[in-house]
């Protein structure tokens, strides 16, 4: 019988799954209710959740058919491949969202820009190394920290220069997804890090999700709603 825990998990991420898939959806039904002046932006931001959405379906499934099909060592391998497609959509979700951020207010492709869209493609060539080990039991803890170092860097720094420009013209709601992408670190992090030696932390996975829904949610409330 399969733990509490985890049935809560899947059950969270099934729910989720669909969350994001909406608004996926809505994005691109109300494209055409976007500021034109946004619609750039907008554009790359529906991509970057697009690339989130299908990084997660990835994952996601992979949880659901080792549910039902049990463990074994098939189970490892499937779940791998699951986090691997996680990984990469998370990588592309920030990259992409930079570039909407250097669109937004207006930034060149200057030096910052080109490092922090390094800084992504850097993560997906460690991605590669075999020493990832993707689809074995479990993953050596060193490279499970050093492949997720990139997409720290991505997020935090996002974070920060998202706040630091929306705070600056008074985009409240712009303000509010610098903190949101900032506080998700939060409930990320330690079980990342700290996950296999405490279990129990995989349960902030579900309060770092809410606050990617509230990313999402003003994300497509900002540049979505709006009309000409």
């Amino acid at each position: 019988m399969a733990e509490p825990q985890v049935i809560m998990e899947i059950t969270f991420s099934v729910i989720y799954l669909i969350y994001i898939c909406a608004i996926v959806i809505l994005m691109s039904k109300n494209l055409k209710k976007v500021n034109q002046k946004e619609i750039t932006t907008a554009k790359r931001i529906r991509l970057a959740f697009i690339m989130l959405f299908i990084g997660d379906l990835g994952h996601v499934g992979a949880r659901l058919i080792v549910f039902f099909s049990g463990e074994g060592e098939m189970s490892y391998a499937i779940s791998g491949i699951g986090s691997l497609l996680e990984a990469v959509g998370l990588i592309f979700l920030f990259m992409f969202f930079t570039d909407a951020w250097r669109v937004q207010f207006n930034h060149p492709k200057n030096l910052l820009f080109k490092v922090l869209i390094g800084i992504g493609i850097v993560g997906l060539i460690i991605f590669v190394f075999p020493q990832n080990q993707w689809t074995a039991q479990s993953a050596p803890y060193e490279w499970l920290v050093f492949r997720n170092i990139p997409w720290l860097i991505q997020g935090i720094a996002l974070s920060i220069l998202i706040y630091r420009d929306a705070k600056a013209v008074d985009d409240k709601q712009l303000v509010r997804i610098g903190i949101y992408i900032f506080v998700s670190y939060f409930f990320y992090m330690p079980v990342i890090f700290f996950g296999e030696i405490a279990p129990m932390l995989g349960m902030l996975m579900i309060i770092g999700t809410i606050v990617y829904m509230l990313w999402q949610y003003t994300s497509y409330s900002r540049f979505f709603k709006k009309r000409e």
